[in-house]
């Protein structure tokens, strides 16, 4: 397969948004511990990692990002106003989350003068495919809202893609789900799983991957797929002033 590779310059003019006033201290706690809040025309973050900065920014999932190894351990104090031309879009979900990213993009490349690029690379994965069944749950209605309530035991969803679906199962999983069912609508949800961590004394119950096929009529198989990832192509330790 042809790699595919686009080249992003993250030079601030060409992003659009930018956040209008932003901190950036480093965090020396040495604490594992993390809290990150967006809401009053604000986002605040506490002991935040670059690496989760960068994350969030593009909106991919850790097995995504190859960057060097001191991004997870250089961590950070930030606090950015939101300008009210953005805040004032946040019912509509995904211009408000595109005019987010574009301004996290831009503080990244301004501040940590972060350049990357997409690429794809070819890793082993959990296809989410459909069984010889048929699925076993509900079409939800388009344009309506989206929900995802998820912990070590079960999970429900409402109006949800099985792109998004593949996402949460991700994180259960120690390979990233892809979704390959052909399944283009949304849907409502409803999984419920043995938990690593329930108690022993229990009666046992459906590993998650049990529970995808026996609940859903879903199964996860192995398979090796491209995945699209971003390389950090150069990027700053110490942020620029505030």
């Amino acid at each position: 397969m042809r790699p595919f590779c686009l080249c992003i310059l993250l030079a601030t003019p060409a992003l659009g948004q930018q956040f209008e006033v932003v901190s950036i201290k480093p965090n020396n706690s040495m604490s594992y511990n993390s809290q990150s809040r967006t809401d009053q025309g604000m986002m605040n973050g506490t002991n935040i990692s670059l690496r989760s900065l960068i994350l969030r920014a593009y909106d991919i999932k850790d097995y995504q990002l190859e960057g060097p190894d001191w991004l997870g351990s250089e961590r950070f104090d930030i606090s950015a106003k939101i300008p009210d031309s953005v805040s004032a879009d946040s019912r509509d979900r995904e211009k408000y989350r595109a005019a987010f990213e574009s301004m996290m993009q831009s503080m990244l490349a301004e501040r940590f003068k972060l350049a990357a690029h997409r690429d794809r690379k070819s890793m082993g994965v959990y296809a989410l495919v459909v069984g010889k069944g048929g699925i076993k749950f509900k079409q939800g209605p388009s344009g309506g809202h989206s929900s995802s309530n998820s912990n070590n035991t079960h999970y429900t969803g409402s109006g949800v893609s099985m792109g998004d679906f593949a996402g949460i199962l991700s994180r259960y999983m120690d390979a990233p789900v892809l979704d390959f069912t052909g399944l283009k609508g949304v849907y409502e949800l409803k999984l419920e799983w043995q938990g690593k961590e329930d108690n022993a004394d229990a009666p046992s119950g459906p590993g998650i991957t049990e529970a995808v096929q026996d609940q859903l009529g879903l199964r996860m198989e192995r398979r090796k797929a491209p995945v699209e990832i971003l390389v950090v192509d150069h990027v700053e330790k110490t942020p620029t002033e505030n």
